[in-house]
């Protein structure tokens, strides 16, 4: 008798296992998901595009002032000037403006020598007003992180156009580059900074030779109109 009970002990204990496992592998079997099948529960997901600008340009105007140093030209004065632009966004990429601006001129160290001593006025053409009409391209956009609560977005551009070029000798024709940044701080406010460059014919009294403005310029912009949605 004890034989048999223990006999039937054994045979409980070396089964178990094996059930055990049996029962295991079902379970896992039961798991297993056919290829290229979501599991259940997420078959509903919703996709969503996210928008890569923070505040859309498109369909907006831009109004734009500021100031631009002239760092080339006649080295007997020293030229200066407001400008007021009006721009506006095709999309997020291409815009249109037209500006114009108003001159201060004066002469250098250089040119009140000369007139002091020698009595003799510099040959040089006085900038009284520039306009012109460009087209802006934005080559790429990016942000970076002005402190730790604050991001700053913006767009690196260039724009090409004709020009006017006045002087006290008449008005030239010109051709005009502008290369630069514009930040765009919130969704209403702007700032650039560049380069522009005026080709034209400098005429004097004496020459009336093909020359080149540098002008350095810092401008403030404010956006209306169009879609002004900010996207997360």
């Amino acid at each position: 008798m004890k034989i048999q009970i223990f006999s039937l002990l054994f045979l409980a204990l070396t089964a178990a296992p094996a059930l055990a496992d049996n029962e295991l592998n079902t379970q896992l079997d039961e798991l297993k998901l056919p290829g290229n099948v979501a599991p259940a529960g997420v078959t509903n997901e919703k996709l969503y595009s996210v928008q890569n600008r923070f505040a859309t340009l498109s369909k907006r105007m831009e109004f734009n002032l500021g100031a631009a140093q002239n760092f080339t030209g006649n080295g007997f004065l020293q030229m200066r000037q407001i400008n007021a632009a009006i721009g506006y966004h095709l999309n997020d990429r291409w815009s249109v403006s037209v500006s114009g601006s108003y001159g201060f001129n004066d002469f250098t160290k250089s040119a009140d020598l000369l007139m002091s001593r020698e009595g003799i006025v510099p040959d040089a053409a006085i900038v009284k007003w520039r306009s012109d009409l460009l087209a802006n391209y934005n080559l790429f956009y990016g942000k970076f992180r002005a402190s730790m609560d604050q991001v700053l977005y913006f767009d690196q551009y260039v724009a090409v156009g004709p020009g006017l070029v006045n002087t006290q000798y008449g008005t030239a024709p010109a051709a005009v580059a502008d290369i630069g940044f514009a930040l765009w701080l919130g969704k209403n406010w702007s700032t650039r900074f560049g380069l522009k460059n005026d080709f034209f014919r400098e005429k004097t009294q004496i020459t009336n030779d093909l020359t080149a403005h540098m002008l350095g310029h810092l401008e403030v912009g404010y956006l209306i109109g169009g879609d002004e949605r900010i996207y997360e």
